[in-house]
């Protein structure tokens, strides 16, 4: 198969650039790995999602002391499909620092301003209904008890009913996921879609990308290999899969180096009342009194992902299963300085992962966990449970205190994220960056990347916003290169004349 610009993946980065050179009128074919599932065949369980929706099955590691488990979404949409529709944008603080530090041509808070505001209205990004539930009211009142501040969390949604299946695959088409915006108007305009196809290896010959290959599912269950021949590419796999991919393919210069991602410790409170989290919408507000290095929000609270967080000590914590409608998920994240590899491994579909918290990570995330445990009893807590194995949890806020900021023991504490970035970082250093500042790698003339690689660093905040106006910028930035301009940048320089 043949194709002007061909995008692997269409997550948050491959759908927003699919949509802006569709716009434009090049012909343009996506790939994804997993399979394309509309609201009317959402999964109807957690199992159900965890198999069709998340890359691994929802198992997967960055080795290291200890391990941190991460999620990834192996769907068309990707990550936005298993996410929460969360709306942030990186601080400006850090966007301008990243231009400078980088050397990163047109980036910066006022420079992707545009590109944010676009991405908002693509995705409807509004504030949460002040009816949230109490699992949002929680976060609010432990916060104002504590004077901390506290923010309402934009998402994009509508007519969003709250059945708190956000991270499973959203049965209402309610969440403004990739699926539910920009990936069905690009196929009304003319976008080619393969789903459950793999890209394998990039084929380069002269310093461009001659040939793509893939192992397609077809209608009879068996892998078809299927060769591309685009005269652009745009990689848009993510975090892992995208460094994996160039390294696969012989592109090895600060590829793949440089991960980083937010280690997120999660806490189980009880309550006196009854919470029902289960049927609420998952907590819209976060305390950003210690942002950006440190987040205190709440999560998606089923039965069934409760029962997996109790299971890590389910010998202690197995009593609280039956009180499951008076529990809670909270966590606090951190803005870590820690970065970890990705290597592909022969034979697998699945790289290596590696990642290193530094020991100012450790630090933080011990000041977060007493931060949050102190939020959840100003909110009313009888009992907190943080994900540490032997842990006896705290019975009140004065335990917390007497054990302020102790430091965690570092093999029994179960970290995860949601959150991946930095892998591919662009800009104009002579070292330390695998693309230029517009997302083209290093010594190959149509090769492109837009996605969560492409943040230089950890942001703080839910990446999804910072993705999108990013890919927006670098797929502008390539048909202003090529001599093409979306009406979308026509419309706005006829109007400044």
């Amino acid at each position: 198969m043949s194709c002007d610009v061909l995008v692997i993946g269409s997550g948050a980065g491959g759908a927003s650039v699919a949509a802006t050179l569709v716009e434009a009128g090049r012909d343009v074919l996506m790939l994804d790995e997993g399979a394309h599932l509309d609201a009317a065949h959402a999964p109807a369980s957690v199992p159900e999602s965890f198999r069709r929706m998340w890359r691994g099955s929802g198992i997967l590691a960055a080795l290291g002391t200890p391990p941190v488990a991460y999620a990834e979404g192996r769907c068309v949409g990707g990550g936005t499909e298993i996410n929460s529709a969360i709306f942030q944008r990186a601080p400006d603080t850090l966007l301008d620092d990243w231009a400078k530090r980088y050397r990163i041509a047109e980036f910066g808070a006022a420079a992707l301003g545009p590109y944010y505001d676009r991405a908002a209205k693509v995705v409807n990004a509004t504030p949460p209904p002040p009816d949230a539930g109490l699992p949002t009211d929680i976060l609010r009142r432990g916060g104002a008890a504590l004077g901390w501040k506290v923010v309402e969390l934009d998402r994009g949604t509508r007519r969003c009913v709250g059945t708190n299946y956000c991270s499973l695959g959203c049965p209402t088409g309610g969440k403004q996921s990739m699926t539910a915006t920009q990936i069905p108007d690009a196929l009304s305009g003319g976008l080619r879609l393969i789903a459950d196809c793999r890209a394998a290896r990039l084929r380069l010959r002269g310093g461009r990308v001659v040939e793509v290959t893939a192992q397609a599912r077809g209608a009879d269950g068996r892998r078809h290999r299927v060769v591309l021949r685009p005269r652009e590419v745009f990689v848009c796999a993510g975090a892992i899969h995208s460094p994996a991919l160039l390294r696969r393919s012989g592109l090895t210069r600060c590829v793949g180096d440089t991960l980083r991602l937010h280690p997120t410790l999660k806490a189980t409170a009880l309550f006196d009342e009854v919470l029902d989290a289960h049927d609420a919408r998952l907590p819209l507000t976060a305390i950003s009194e210690f942002m950006p290095d440190r987040r205190i929000g709440g999560s998606v609270t089923q039965p069934g992902l409760l029962a997996m967080s109790l299971a890590e000590d389910w010998a202690e914590r197995s009593w609280l299963m039956p009180e499951w409608r008076r529990c809670g998920q909270y966590y606090t994240m951190i803005r870590a300085a820690g970065t970890g590899t990705v290597r592909p491994l022969p034979l697998s579909a699945e790289p290596l992962v590696r990642y290193a918290l530094t020991e100012s990570d450790w630090t933080q995330l011990a000041r977060g966990a007493t931060e949050l445990a102190r939020v959840m009893f100003a909110a009313g807590a009888r009992h907190v449970y943080p994900s540490i194995a032997g842990h006896p949890g705290w019975a009140s806020p004065e335990e917390v205190l007497a054990q302020a900021d102790a430091p965690l023991p570092r093999t029994r504490t179960s970290l995860m994220t949601i959150h991946l970035f930095s892998s591919l970082p662009p800009g104009e250093r002579s070292d330390g960056v695998a693309t230029d500042s517009f997302g083209r790698v290093s010594g190959v003339e149509n090769l492109r990347i837009a996605d969560a690689s492409q943040i230089p660093e950890a942001p703080g905040v839910n990446p999804q916003a910072t993705v999108m106006a990013m890919a927006y910028r670098n797929a502008e930035a390539f048909l202003a290169a090529s001599g093409t301009k979306t009406r979308r940048t026509a419309f706005r320089e006829r109007s400044a004349a």
